[in-house]
C-alpha cells in the first residue's frame, strides 16, 4: 500500500474549533509533525495520546519532507498539522509536491481559518447584503511581494471585505495603504492577534 501523510488544517489554536475529521485523525495518528510555536505540545497529547510528536519549529522544508517521508515509509496514520487552514499562507503546495515526488500519498483535511474565527467571536458576517458580498484574503508585501493588484490597498479600493494575515506588525503602513485605496476613516476594523489560542487579543 501506498504510503501517505495527511495534511489536516489545526484551525487557529482552539482544539475544539478542529474538524471532527481532523480530530480523528490525530486521535488515531501514529505520527504528527506540528509547528511548536502555534501549537502547545501538552494539547497536543490530549488529542494525539499515542502519537509521536516532532516539532517542526526551526527546520527548512527539506527536513520537514524527509521527516513525514521517513514516518510514512512506517505505516499507520502519519499528520502534518498546519495552522488553520493548510491551503492558506502555508506551504501545502510545496510540501504536497515534495512528498508526491517521492511516492507519497497526500490527502488534504481543511480547517477553520482564523478571519473565519474571528469573524464568529466578534458574532459577525463577513458579508451583508448591499455592503459586501465579495471576501479577499490577502496580505501586506513585506518578506514574500504580493502579486500587482492584490495587495490590500488594491483590493480596498474594490469595496471588499478584507481578511488581511500576516500584517498586524505594521499597522501604521496598513492604515495608510487603506486610506489611500479610499476607505472612509471611520471604516469598521476587526483586528485579531492570537485567535483561538492562549493570549488571545
Amino acid at each position: 500500500m501506498r504510503p501517505k501523510v495527511y495534511v489536516v488544517g489545526g484551525g487557529p489554536g482552539d482544539p475544539e474549533l478542529l474538524t471532527v475529521k481532523g480530530a480523528r485523525l490525530l486521535g488515531e495518528a501514529r505520527s504528527v509533525l506540528y509547528t511548536g510555536s502555534l501549537f502547545p505540545e501538552e494539547a497536543l497529547k490530549r488529542l494525539a495520546p499515542k502519537a509521536y510528536l516532532l516539532d517542526s519549529k526551526g527546520m527548512t522544508l527539506e527536513e520537514i519532507v524527509r521527516a513525514l517521508a521517513e514516518e510514512a515509509g512506517k505505516g499507520g496514520v502519519v499528520v502534518r498539522l498546519h495552522s488553520g487552514d493548510p491551503g492558506l499562507y502555508g506551504t501545502l503546495l510545496e510540501e504536497k509536491e515534495a512528498l508526491e515526488a517521492l511516492g507519497i500519498g497526500v490527502e488534504v483535511v481543511p480547517g477553520v481559518t482564523a478571519a473565519f474565527a474571528l469573524a464568529a467571536r466578534a458574532g459577525l458576517s463577513l458579508t451583508a447584503p448591499e455592503v459586501a458580498q465579495a471576501v479577499a484574503f490577502t496580505r501586506l508585501g513585506v518578506r514574500t511581494p504580493v502579486p500587482e493588484g492584490q495587495d490590500p490597498k488594491s483590493l480596498a479600493a474594490k469595496g471588499l471585505t478584507l481578511a488581511i494575515y500576516l500584517s498586524g506588525m505594521h499597522p501604521k503602513r496598513l492604515s495608510r495603504e487603506l486610506l489611500e485605496a479610499g476607505l472612509a476613516p471611520d471604516t469598521p476594523v476587526l483586528f485579531g492577534h492570537k485567535v483561538g489560542q492562549a493570549g488571545e487579543e
